[in-house]
């Protein structure tokens, strides 16, 4: 016959009064009742402080209430913290339904959604680790008893008790403000509001032609919710969620310019987004309660309606920001369509200097890998460098052996806007002569006497891309000059032209004229306005 060694049994109130669960618990109590609002420490540093504390704390509780004696079940009350964590931080159902549920027992929650709490949830495992062997004690005093009461007592008022719960007659102080929401209803509303991503860069007077339609939902950042009560007020623009464009990225303080984007979604109400440019809307005094007297400015009503099967709607108060997402239309086809990335240029790091050419190979996706090489001292060719070109070309006119130069276009060392080959051959050895350029800006160097000259389709309006948000408009391309004549071309489009010589190939991979931009998404350049990749190839066959 096998025996078995008995398994201790676990005994979560025994943590109860473990250092670790007590600290979490002093740190619960101190933060949601001292340090909150107290300005002593930053507001994101203590929320994020309870939220570990109470992920401690809670799934202890929970396992001694349940009197778990197993460690399956242990675990089972750290999944079950975790899962109604997370809902409530990503759900605004989950978090009213807490809510509700905490206020119907007395203990009603203010609870603001927050994704980034999720950052706490390693707490959970500090626990489920930490904690797993002080609930293995056997022997149990009659006074450590009576602690273990006390403390799961205080543990559990302070959980259900996290911050103090607001009066019944909250005070919604005045606040300064340019624009603002305020609830024109009956009922208490759900609003998520979300800024634009810190690195979005706008074209503010082209994308105020239709704000609502070009300032889409991928340039958004986080949403931030909270509840607004009947009539009470509440500004777009917070200190903590300022945002605005001038040209050079974020600014703090004062405002010479730029402009401002919001993106609205209130429950029973469509989809908007508030717009305004900075300074066009003067920061003023707004009424935490109520309808703002004399001439009201910048701000939005929200009016829900009273029939369940129709949306509320948005009203402006003064000014005209708000600005209704119309419904999806047809992708737009044609010339004045957003243009695919697939063509792009693309080029590996330049191996500047003098080299030789050992091999020459075009793949199946039309990049050329170029295999670049010296000569030892006793003559042998050896390549040492592979150099990529992704460009919409069918040959780039060199032949193994020959001499080439390698040089990188940009404004400094980390700018490889451009690049340029040359083959630097005796022109009396018979080998063609190659000068290849190939650019991504907004000013195509001249390169014998060919320039190129791109102007936005007045006649095509902005359009949304298929994807990260970018706002663009079709351009129209001439190219040519010197001994060359001059060309139209199409994005896409290839032109060989004939010279005295030899002939250039140009090939326009890109051309359009972005106003909206996330760089952090989008291809191409990390700059508004043009974005033109051109190709041009000299070839002149005998250089001899």
């Amino acid at each position: 016959m096998t025996y078995r060694t008995p398994t201790t049994p676990l005994r979560p109130e025994r943590a109860l009064l473990h250092p670790l669960w007590l600290a979490s618990l002093a740190v619960l109590v101190l933060n949601d009742h001292l340090l909150k609002g107290a300005s002593l420490l930053p507001a994101e540093l203590t929320g994020k402080l309870s939220d570990v504390a109470g992920l401690v704390v809670a799934p202890v509780l929970l396992a001694a209430l349940l009197r778990v004696r197993s460690l399956r079940g242990w675990v089972a009350a750290h999944v079950a913290v975790g899962v109604v964590f997370c809902a409530i931080q990503l759900s605004a159902a989950a978090a009213a339904g807490w809510s509700a549920a905490m206020g119907a027992i007395g203990f009603p929650w203010h609870i603001t959604r927050d994704a980034s709490d999720l950052l706490a949830l390693p707490a959970l495992a500090l626990s489920l680790v930490g904690l797993l062997a002080a609930m293995r004690r056997r022997v149990v005093q009659p006074a450590r008893r009576s602690a273990e009461v006390v403390a799961a007592g205080a543990g559990l008022l302070c959980c259900a008790a996290t911050s103090p719960p607001p009066s019944e007659e909250p005070f919604r102080p005045d606040f300064e403000a340019d624009v603002y929401v305020h609830n024109g209803g009956s009922e208490p509303l759900v609003v998520r509001l979300r800024g634009l991503t810190d690195s979005i860069d706008l074209d503010c007077s082209a994308v105020a032609e239709d704000p609502g339609r070009l300032i889409t939902e991928p340039l958004f950042g986080q949403s931030r919710s909270f509840v607004l009560e009947p009539d009470q007020s509440f500004p777009l623009r917070p200190s903590e969620w300022e945002w605005s464009w001038d040209g050079e990225g974020d600014i703090e303080g004062e405002f010479t310019g730029g402009c401002y984007a919001y993106l609205l979604d209130v429950d029973g109400l469509p989809p908007a987004v508030a717009f305004w440019n900075a300074g066009s809307v003067p920061t003023h005094l707004v009424p935490g309660e109520g309808y703002e007297e004399g001439s009201p400015r910048g701000g939005i009503d929200l009016l829900p309606s009273t029939d369940p099967d129709h949306l509320g709607r948005f009203e402006a108060l003064g000014d005209d920001v708000v600005h209704l997402v119309p419904a999806a239309a047809p992708p737009v086809a044609g010339a004045c369509a957003p243009q695919s990335d697939a063509g792009r240029l693309e080029w590996s790091t330049v191996p500047v200097g003098s080299w030789e050419l050992v091999e020459l190979d075009r793949g199946a996706d039309g990049c050329f890998a170029v295999d670049l090489g010296t000569r030892d001292v006793e003559g042998n060719l050896q390549a040492s460098e592979r150099w990529y070109l992704c460009a919409p070309l069918s040959e780039l006119g060199l032949v193994p052996g020959q001499r080439v130069s390698l040089s990188a276009l940009g404004s400094n060392d980390d700018d490889e806007s451009g690049v340029t080959l040359q083959s630097d051959d005796d022109p009396a050895d018979g080998l063609p002569r190659v000068e290849l350029t190939a650019y991504r800006g907004e000013v195509f160097p001249s390169t014998r006497g060919v320039n190129v000259a791109a102007v936005p389709e007045f006649d095509c309006g902005y359009v949304v891309g298929e994807r990260c948000g970018t706002v663009t408009r079709s351009t129209a391309v001439t190219a040519g000059g010197g001994e060359f004549g001059v060309a139209e071309l199409l994005p896409g489009e290839a032109r060989t032209l004939p010279g005295d010589a030899g002939s250039m190939t140009i090939v326009v991979a890109h051309s359009e004229d972005r106003a909206a931009l996330d760089p952090e998404c989008a291809e191409g350049p990390d700059t508004l306005g043009l974005d033109l990749e051109v190709v041009t190839l000299y070839i002149e066959p005998d250089a001899g």
